[in-house]
């Protein structure tokens, strides 16, 4: 599912009951829309008010023709890396189609647990990650990528239009052949965020959520001036060392570096 429109929701039956281990966390949450929700469900379960207002929207590419050229070779490759939720959702079953099915022999390739749980919610059995830190750094440390293992072989990279060049240029000095697939399109909201400057001047919103750096650099030019002050003083679940370290760039004063996904998410606000 993809979104153009301003988008801003609560868990009104979280906010009613107001129970729960998390109770009085109203939790901005700038995930695409997709994510956003399934985050929103799982925080509202422990009594967070979950306020979804998504500051990168997720389109289609404007050119399909690469993506759908990959994933008829698929059977030709050795592997595929998905590097985020929203690359393996708009791959794989795009504005809400049935998942697409890979090939048995396909070896499939995440960088973090929230990629792989979204995988394996569209029917992948198998997703290989890294086995500590979760980033690009990390996969490119996985056995089944080393130069004896990819030399030679095709390796499709499903990413978003702006996605980093490490793991392609890695895996090319490797011997690998790469192609590096634009999956869908990003980019901030057009939106005025009326409802989200509202809540926020208003004093009801006292933590954001941030899994990606754009979700930061999104979310700023969104919010006037004069309230930048009040946004800036908010505390930031960041869920990676980059992430953590944009939103200090950017001058919120509490950062908190997560674990990945839901799960560190909300491992760290129950540990606030």
């Amino acid at each position: 599912m993809t979104s153009t429109d301003f988008h801003l929701g609560t868990d009104a039956n979280a906010a009613s009951r107001g129970a729960g281990p998390l109770a009085g966390v109203n939790l901005l949450i700038t995930r695409p829309v997709m994510p956003a929700s399934r985050t929103a469900q799982r925080v509202a379960a422990l009594g967070v008010t979950p306020l979804v207002f998504p500051t990168t929207i997720i389109e289609p590419p404007a050119n399909t023709a690469a993506l759908a050229t990959a994933l008829a070779q698929l059977s030709r490759y050795y592997a595929a890396i998905f590097v985020s939720p929203s690359a393996a959702e708009m791959t794989l079953a795009p504005l809400g189609t049935p998942p697409r099915a890979l090939p048995d022999a396909l070896r499939v390739f995440a960088p973090g647990s929230g990629t792989a749980e979204e995988l394996q919610r569209l029917g992948v059995a198998q997703v290989l990650i890294p086995e500590t830190t979760f980033d690009s750094e990390d996969l490119l440390a996985l056995p089944e990528l080393q130069a004896t293992a990819v030399n030679g072989k095709r390796i499709a990279i499903f990413r978003g239009n702006d996605g980093r060049e490490l793991l392609r240029e890695a895996l090319t000095l490797r011997g690998a052949m790469v192609d590096a697939v634009t999956a869908y399109h990003r980019r901030a909201p057009q939106t005025p965020p009326t409802g989200l400057l509202e809540l926020l001047r208003g004093g009801h919103i006292n933590a954001i959520s941030a899994m990606s750096s754009d979700a930061i650099s999104h979310l700023l030019p969104l919010v006037p001036d004069a309230d930048r002050a009040q946004l800036l003083a908010l505390p930031v679940y960041a869920s990676h060392e980059r992430i953590a370290a944009t939103a200090r760039t950017a001058g919120f004063t509490t950062v908190i570096e997560t674990g990945p996904g839901d799960a560190g998410l909300i491992t760290a606000l129950l540990q606030r």
